[in-house]
């Protein structure tokens, strides 16, 4: 094998890759909001017949997308790449959806910044503890 030809399969291996993890964090993103969308409210409808599929292709993927109906919001999101549903909600459950994902946020930063603590204490470096 010539060492283009090689390097082209390198390319092609590197970027399958690559786009195979941004899928996948994708479907992880969407299963989280999901489970957010459900513990507010919001019903989960599938797209399960193919006028429903072509519907949900339709939609913007993965956003929140607002319409007024009979003078209500109706929320709606599309996620085609975890559950291949529709959630929708009222406004009482986007204001609870909007709740949990900013208590999610709050303990995420929160063990982020006890888990930066912790590995700060135990590196003490090439020069040891303070006390040394």
């Amino acid at each position: 094998m010539t060492t283009v030809r090689k390097r082209r399969l390198l390319l092609v291996l590197a970027t399958a890759f690559a786009v195979g993890g941004c899928a996948e964090m994708r479907r992880h993103e969407a299963r989280d909001t999901g489970d957010l969308l459900v513990a507010a409210g919001f019903r989960s409808k599938p797209a399960d017949t193919p006028e429903r599929e072509q519907r949900l292709r339709a939609q913007p993927p993965l956003k929140m997308v607002s319409q007024s109906k009979d003078g209500h919001l109706v929320y709606r999101y599309a996620d085609p790449y975890s559950c291949d549903c529709l959630y929708v909600g009222d406004e009482q459950a986007y204001a609870e959806y909007k709740r949990l994902a900013l208590k999610k946020q709050v303990a995420e930063e929160r063990l982020e910044a006890a888990e930066a603590e912790e590995s700060a204490a135990m590196d003490w470096g090439l020069w040891g503890p303070w006390w040394w």
